[in-house]
């Protein structure tokens, strides 16, 4: 597929809206069951919500836990299970603070070994922001596995759009943001970790990355002590192991069926995720209307992109 048939505007629907409302998700969380996946040098903690065909979910950060993802991404739930769980370092997971516990190869292994421990042979996977190069990369070596990939508001798999990204960014802060950022990365409590004071700075930080800066609140941003604390060396083992990420030139080897959903208000150019879909070769672009955490600001419109998604799979 190529050029503007890949292209696609999702809008809210009554068949999406139906989905939104029988998930569940207005502020309860769904029931789950949980389990800790014993590892070399590391033990992950993973929760399973819903029924349905297998879908792994990769969280963002690097250096954040799932907590963020609910309830608002449980819109899914009433379709598919849903696995969620806590990378290397963070949340409830566990790992050797250094290179040989925390690095980029085991953490795309860690989602192979979630699915082989629940018994599934193929799955479908859900990776948001950063989590997206976690996505790409299992998609890429292991596509007997991966049925499907979903890429919701993804990073760039590299660094053309990155300077733009970062405008994007500066000019949708406020400066009462901007101010309060610096007042509390300054402070005594955030120099210390304090889950507190760290959770506001992401609070804070985040507003500038939705569409309507008052729906920040949905998230679940009250952070364990453990991803407050380890997040930071977490993010900068994974960096460190990833190096510069230039992923441009391979992406046309991954022939996984692939879904883009952009945020239209997303700081990430929209040209970005259009090249993304475009470099893809089986890939196509849903455009909804949120900013970087559409699971908040379009739930409807993201489970209409990805059911629609899935089942022209199944044709």
């Amino acid at each position: 597929m190529t050029g503007v048939s890949k292209w696609l505007t999702v809008v809210g629907s009554a068949a999406a809206a139906a989905l939104f409302l029988t998930a569940g998700v207005a502020g309860q969380s769904l029931p789950s069951r949980q389990g800790l996946l014993s590892l070399d040098h590391a033990r992950v903690f993973y929760e399973v919500v819903g029924s349905g065909d297998p879908m792994i979910v990769i969280h963002g950060g690097p250096g954040m836990d799932h907590d963020y993802l609910r309830p608002g991404l449980d819109v899914l739930a009433s379709s598919h299970t849903l696995i969620y769980y806590d990378q290397r370092g963070t949340g409830r997971s566990t790992a050797d603070l250094d290179s040989t516990g925390i690095n980029f190869d085991a953490f795309v292994a860690d989602v192979d070994d979630l699915r082989q421990v629940l018994g599934y042979d193929r799955i479908t996977v859900l990776a948001h922001s950063f989590g997206a190069l976690i996505g790409l990369e299992y998609a890429r070596l292991h596509p007997e596995h991966c049925r499907a990939l979903i890429l919701m508001d993804p990073v760039e798999p590299g660094s053309r759009w990155k300077e733009e990204t970062q405008q994007r960014l500066r000019a949708a802060r406020t400066p009462a943001d901007s101010a309060r950022l610096a007042e509390l990365t300054s402070s005594e409590a955030f120099k210390a970790r304090d889950p507190a004071t760290v959770s506001e700075v992401y609070r804070v930080s985040f507003r500038a990355e939705f569409h309507d800066p008052a729906r920040e609140s949905a998230l679940n941003l009250d952070l364990s002590r453990r991803t407050a604390h380890d997040g930071p060396e977490v993010a900068a083992l994974l960096g460190k192991s990833l190096g510069d990420v230039d992923w441009w030139p391979r992406l046309a080897e991954l022939q996984t069926p692939t879904l883009v959903v952009q945020g239209r208000y997303d700081v990430t150019p929209m040209a970005m995720a259009r090249a993304l879909t475009d470099s893809l070769p089986n890939a196509q672009l849903a455009v909804v209307d949120s900013g970087h955490f559409p699971f908040v600001e379009d739930a409807p419109g993201l489970a209409s992109a990805i059911s629609v998604f899935l089942a022209d799979l199944q044709r």
